[in-house]
């Protein structure tokens, strides 16, 4: 299916070129016609699954088509919930990813889901970035039970699901599935893309942990 979209895209180019011929238009009117053809058709649909989409089947499929790359296979771990798998697919992207900032933001990940909170927290203060430092620290506070300090640093976080995301690791750390169901769902609700997917699946997952 993914082939004969894009062989039906570059089908759709050639013709279009040839019509432009036909009109006698300038070579650089062709030329960026087609680009720009191609990035209605073939980026700016991507970008929208990757960032803006709120259709989980849409978004999984997309996943599902590119799993080979360790980011998307990333997020399908986390649908699986296997954690193992989650920490060798974490490795995988330390090991392709060479950037500074993939490199603290996944080093924290890591040790989050080896249960190191010390490190988690270590880590999460070396991060270069915001909101995503602070939003760190953030959770490493909550999971420490420092829920004042948490919620301080949550007052910072620009709106949306981070916010959220916060009270409900706090509502969790508390015992509290009532709070943690209404803080996770207003969190998932706020987001949008590959993270909306994250998050519906990380929640589940936490929920599942409740005692």
């Amino acid at each position: 299916m993914k082939i004969l979209r894009y062989v039906l895209i570059i089908l759709l180019g050639m013709a279009l070129t040839v019509v432009m011929s036909f009109l006698e238009l300038s070579f650089w009117i062709i030329y960026l016609s087609i680009v720009v053809l191609y990035i209605l058709l073939l980026v700016v649909p991507q970008m929208y699954i990757m960032y803006k989409s709120n259709n989980l089947k849409r978004i999984e499929r997309y996943l599902e088509e590119n799993k080979r790359k360790s980011l998307f296979a990333y997020a399908l771990a986390i649908k699986a919930g296997d954690r193992e798998i989650i920490i060798q697919v974490i490795n995988e992207i330390l090991s392709k990813y060479k950037q500074p900032y993939m490199q603290e933001v996944y080093k924290t990940n890591l040790a989050l889901y080896e249960n190191d909170v010390s490190l988690f927290d270590t880590l999460a203060r070396q991060i270069s970035k915001e909101p995503l430092r602070t939003y760190y620290i953030a959770y490493a506070e909550a999971l420490q039970g420092n829920y004042d300090e948490a919620r301080t640093l949550k007052a910072t976080l620009p709106s949306g699901w981070m916010p959220y995301a916060i009270e409900a690791i706090i509502a969790k750390e508390q015992g509290d599935l009532e709070s943690f169901r209404r803080e996770a769902g207003a969190s998932v609700e706020s987001a949008k893309g590959i993270q909306k997917f994250n998050l519906v699946y990380s929640f589940q997952h936490i929920e599942r942990d409740f005692s």
